[in-house]
């Protein structure tokens, strides 16, 4: 008897983590640029502040703000140019107010430095006049300064971005490009890592083996980008026939390589003439953790674990039409790897469903029942008014695929009950892609 999805979940989530306490010694140092869609396998901490020292955020003059609190433009304030220090330059070497009083000792003048955008500040001085709010005199020794310039003015404090010690990265987090500014900038080249899943990857059936008819696989692609969108190694192992023998001997052989954590296959899961799959498994003296869930489409799904020589293999035996797959991969396969890395679990958006399941077009598709959760692929957009809209998509067989080309979220219809759901008129809706990426439709609906 299929279970719930919920039920099915809460296995497939306890299955991961018992994998990934067996692999506590998954980690490895890899480089910056090669970490996109990695995940941290400690948390990661600064090893100095930033910015190191009290740097200019603008092109312009140190000065001592106190020494402005008089300027105006009927009484502006002169100041002496003592030198110039870049970005890079060490501020000891050139002369600072530190080395003299309030006012230069030979001229009666107020004293200053010019200072680039990232320049260290000198010792003495406390803010920065921008180049557009001063006047030139005398050539290039002196500046006259018409407005008071408050303390730290431009002048970025060190540590105010980043301190020493602070947690730059958090364990289980994903690696994203815009993280590598803050570590790169940290002087970090490597960063520790969970080693990535390996995923072996089939097709099965007759009619795409032997090429005949229309029948070619779309599976088999679909799911090897997919997993290596997420960061994570793929290989497509080819397209198996529908027989018996020959799909044993394939998938034992992957599970005992060692090579890989986790084997998908696609097709021969239901209970017909030509679905060997859970035979298979059952002959290998795997654990069949579940045969069949209470959801649409994808109901025959099969997981189970198989034995090896060290870690077990899960396997996800996957429906063969292509959006039943897509489906139990984004519901089931996708929650697996994240938690096998120790990422956090996906949360969904609430948005306003713009059609009731069950409309015209769509009762033979999906219906809610009170034992059914049932996924659609749809289109989210935003509103005019700013609030989060998704449609279904008109077509949600599951061998019809043109719907693909347009929908950009999976759409979350949980079984019928008074505490299901995000509120009245609210669905639950995850990212098409299994990389969490959400591209809004943009369309502006009312």
């Amino acid at each position: 008897m299929a279970i719930s999805y919920s039920a099915g979940l809460a296995k497939v989530l306890d299955a991961a983590q018992q994998q990934r306490s067996s692999r506590q010694d998954w980690k490895s140092r890899v480089r910056l640029q090669d970490a996109i869609g990695g995940t941290a396998a400690q948390d990661v901490l600064s090893p100095k502040s930033l910015p190191e020292h009290d740097t200019s955020a603008m092109d312009g003059y140190a000065v001592r703000s106190q020494a402005t609190a008089t300027a105006s433009p009927n009484t502006p304030v002169m100041f002496m140019v003592t030198g110039t220090i870049a970005a890079g330059d060490d501020p000891g070497e050139t002369r600072s107010a530190g080395a003299v009083t309030e006012q230069d000792s030979t001229s009666g003048l107020h004293t200053c430095v010019e200072i680039m955008t990232g320049a260290r500040f000198p010792n003495g001085y406390d803010a920065c006049v921008k180049v557009e709010d001063t006047m030139p005199v005398d050539g290039q020794t002196g500046i006259l300064i018409t407005k008071p310039v408050p303390p730290n003015a431009n002048r970025r404090v060190a540590g105010s971005d980043i301190l020493r010690g602070n947690v730059v990265m958090r364990q289980g987090d994903t690696i994203q490009p815009s993280h590598l500014l803050p570590l790169a900038s940290l002087g970090m080249d490597a960063i520790p890592l969970r080693q990535r899943p390996c995923v072996g990857i089939w097709s099965t059936g007759k009619e795409i083996v032997k090429g005949n008819g229309s029948t070619r696989d779309a599976n088999g692609p679909y799911l090897t980008a997919a997993v290596r969108d997420m960061g994570l190694q793929a290989d497509f192992l080819g397209v198996l026939d529908d027989e018996p023998a020959s799909l044993h001997a394939h998938v034992e052989a992957a599970a005992a390589s060692g090579q890989f954590d986790v084997l998908l296959t696609t097709g021969g899961v239901s209970r017909g003439r030509f679905d060997h799959v859970l035979a298979v498994v059952d002959e290998m003296g795997a654990e069949t953790i579940f045969h069949g869930l209470s959801i649409r489409p994808g109901h025959p799904v099969l997981f189970a674990m198989l034995p090896g020589e060290g870690a077990k293999t899960a396997l996800f035996g996957l429906p063969g039409n292509p959006g039943a797959a897509a489906a139990c991969f984004r519901f089931l396969t996708v929650p697996y790897l994240k938690e096998l890395q120790g990422q956090a679990r996906e949360l969904p958006v609430a948005a306003k469903l713009r059609r009731q399941p069950g409309t015209p077009g769509e009762k033979r598709t999906c219906s809610v029942k009170p034992d059914r959760d049932c996924f659609q692929h749809g289109i989210l957009s935003v509103s005019a008014a700013g609030q989060l809209m998704v449609e279904a998509s008109a077509e949600q067989s599951p061998f019809k695929l043109s719907p693909f080309k347009t929908a950009n979220c999976w759409i979350h219809f949980q079984p019928e009950s008074p505490e299901s759901g995000p509120g009245p008129g609210l669905v639950e809706c995850y990212p098409i892609s299994p990389t969490g990426a959400v591209l809004l439709s943009p369309r502006l609906q009312n």
